[in-house]
């Protein structure tokens, strides 16, 4: 399945490379809003009688490299730093502890973008987001610390509205990432994102 997506992205991007020679280096960041599913594992890890309580998204940050081409699509190189997740963990309605989970990487992304209007371009994002993950647990007894890393793909859809005669653009855009780790665990984010590029010909 995953590599049918790449070879249909790819084809796809060909297409429109081939239609529009008109390209440019952009330069981008933004920030995301991320929600991840850490609390809701831990819950099912730890059973029955305790509960998790999630502190709920946090802001994340991206910043990019990357070019542009076919009117909007693109191809980038950037570097993700999700939102912590946070909470605490209750035992019979005692709390008995508190999680912290931080997760950053570097990735690479293909997006394909249609144009709706002149400036306004909707379409798709799928990449591949090498994550480092850390999870820390504080109780009466300690803290502990628990590492992991790999590489996994993520999809999304990704809006564009482009200003100053094309030489800027805001984009929006929500997107998937699911990480699983040497343990077969999945840590998931969902992530709601708002940013600016800018466009050197």
């Amino acid at each position: 399945m995953k590599k049918t997506l790449i070879m249909l992205a790819a084809l796809a991007a060909g297409n429109v490379w081939a239609a529009d020679q008109d390209g440019a280096f952009l330069i981008g960041g933004g920030i995301a809003q991320d929600k991840g599913n850490y609390a809701d594992e831990l819950e099912d890890m730890l059973g029955s009688g305790f509960n998790v309580d999630d502190d709920g998204a946090n802001l994340g940050s991206d910043l990019y490299v990357g070019y542009a081409f076919g009117g909007a699509s693109s191809f980038r190189l950037g570097y993700r730093q999700f939102g912590d997740q946070s909470g605490d963990v209750f035992n019979s309605g005692i709390k008995i502890g508190e999680y912290e989970v931080e997760a950053d990487g570097l990735y690479l992304a293909a997006d394909l973008l249609f144009p709706v209007t002149d400036n306004l371009f909707l379409g798709g994002t799928l990449g591949l987001q090498n994550w480092d993950g850390k999870a820390t647990a504080r109780t009466a007894l300690g803290t502990s610390s628990d590492s992991s890393d790999g590489r996994d793909f993520f999809y999304g859809v990704r809006g564009k509205f482009l200003f100053n005669e094309r030489k800027g653009g805001v984009v929006a855009g929500y997107t998937l990432y699911s990480f699983e780790d040497e343990a077969g665990e999945e840590l998931e984010y969902q992530g709601f994102s708002l940013g600016l590029e800018g466009y050197f010909r």
